[in-house]
């Protein structure tokens, strides 16, 4: 049962890496996994077999979610944007009390709500960016460089900075394409690099963070979410769409998130 969870966990973490606005480190901190995996990722030379196993459900659901998903992603955001990002707008604010609850009442400090400012007002800066082409093998780096930092860091939408700056198309095609090994050798080389290179010099850096500065870590994060919702609402207002279908899905996205953190708070 705890593997299966695992699988589900994962399987809305690779969901949430290929939607606009929703960031797979948010979601993967309000599902409950996300200190581990950047605890396993940080320390590779001291993984033991139980977190091997740990990391392996969790990123095969990932795989899964992005593979099976990823044409009807497209298809959904095409033909009813507003509706589909409602409900992954659900299941962020369903993980919300989880992350509350791990700040302290005594740590609702004024420089804490400055970190939460800071990082807010970062991700309506990052999502304002200039759009440019993908043409060179450049370009495939830093979207693995910027694919691994926003999975990394929590609360910022790889997906939306792709958007921003005119790359999300040729994301979604080039996951797709190595995940089902029809990348080109070059192409795959320069965005695994790209990811690689990124992995290794943040992963210390946030796992460390978490743990000497929690409670700001924290803050920033809620600020980093914030500034996601706030981005995603206002897309979602400049599309027409069924107001009832969307509260119905945004409470499912809730429904869906509290009671997957509630399932795996008992294993």
């Amino acid at each position: 049962m705890k593997y299966l969870l695992l699988l589900i966990k994962g399987f809305l973490i690779g969901l949430a890496k290929i939607i606009p606005g929703v960031s797979g480190a948010v979601l993967s901190i309000s599902l409950g996994v996300y200190e581990r995996l950047i605890e396993i990722i940080g320390h590779p030379f001291k993984i033991k077999w139980d977190d091997l196993k740990f990391l392996m459900f969790l990123l095969f659901g990932a795989a899964i979610g992005i593979l099976v998903l990823c044409d009807g992603i497209k298809w959904g955001l095409s033909n009813f944007y507003a509706s589909t990002m409602m409900l992954f707008i659900g299941l962020i604010v369903g993980g919300l009390p989880e992350i509350i609850n791990d700040i302290n009442k005594d740590e609702f400090k004024f420089s804490n709500y400055i970190m939460f400012i800071l990082s807010f007002s970062f991700i309506l800066i990052i999502t304002s960016l200039n759009k440019s082409p993908v043409n060179s093998s450049n370009h495939f780096f830093m979207m693995g460089f910027i694919e691994s930092l926003t999975t990394i860091i929590p609360g910022i939408s790889g997906t939306a900075i792709f958007m921003a700056l005119g790359w999300y198309e040729s994301l979604l095609s080039l996951l797709k394409n190595i995940l089902t090994f029809n990348a080109s050798l070059s192409v795959s080389f320069y965005f695994i690099l790209g990811f690689a290179m990124a992995t290794i010099l943040i992963s210390k850096i946030i796992s460390f963070v978490f743990k000497k500065y929690k409670s700001k870590s924290y803050f920033c994060v809620l600020g980093f979410m914030s500034g996601s919702l706030w981005t995603m609402f206002d897309n979602i207002f400049s599309h027409n769409f069924n107001v009832f279908v969307g509260i119905v899905l945004f409470f499912l996205g809730i429904i869906i998130t509290y009671n997957i953190n509630n399932l795996f708070s008992k294993f």
